[in-house]
């Protein structure tokens, strides 16, 4: 991909007496063009033509290889280069931000799996209270307080969420 540059007008004069000691030939040849053609007033030439589309050929496709005759092998060859070329893209993150969001990442799956531990032991020893003859009051009990808790704080919370 070609990348393109922006050039800035409103250098101050330090910076630009500093910046020629290390701008290119082509870049200073450029800029006296465009400090003459500000005093003249005249548009400026590029010294060379615009290079059209179709004159642009892409990597890879002006051979008769292998590649280029089997559709397959095309087909395989160019989903690689789309993978190589969104490879580059990704940024890698740091040694220290792949710790930390490994340790948030274990610190969230135990605090879960210990939260879900308890409540099953909760709904297992509630369900085993249900089915007893003689403690029946005790599942009702403990229903009632889930639900008031439950339905507290739907009505609590909704106007918030």
């Amino acid at each position: 991909m070609a990348r393109t540059r922006t050039r800035m007008d409103d250098h101050d004069e330090n910076t630009e007496q500093s910046n020629d000691a290390v701008l290119s030939d082509r870049r200073r040849r450029r800029r006296q063009q465009n400090e003459e053609s500000a005093e003249t007033a005249q548009p400026l030439r590029k010294d060379r033509p615009t290079p059209s589309s179709r004159q642009v050929k892409p990597r890879g496709t002006g051979s008769t290889g292998l590649v280029n005759r089997i559709p397959v092998v095309r087909g395989v060859v160019a989903y690689f280069r789309g993978v190589a070329s969104e490879m580059q893209k990704v940024t890698w993150p740091t040694r220290e931000e792949t710790r930390r969001l490994t340790l948030v990442v274990l610190g969230v799956t135990i605090a879960f799996s210990i939260g879900l531990g308890l409540l099953s032991s909760f709904f297992s020893w509630w369900f085993q209270q249900a089915f007893h003859a003689d403690s029946e009051t005790t599942f009702l009990i403990v229903a009632a307080a889930v639900a008031v808790i439950v339905g507290g704080s739907y009505a609590v919370l909704r106007d918030r969420i």
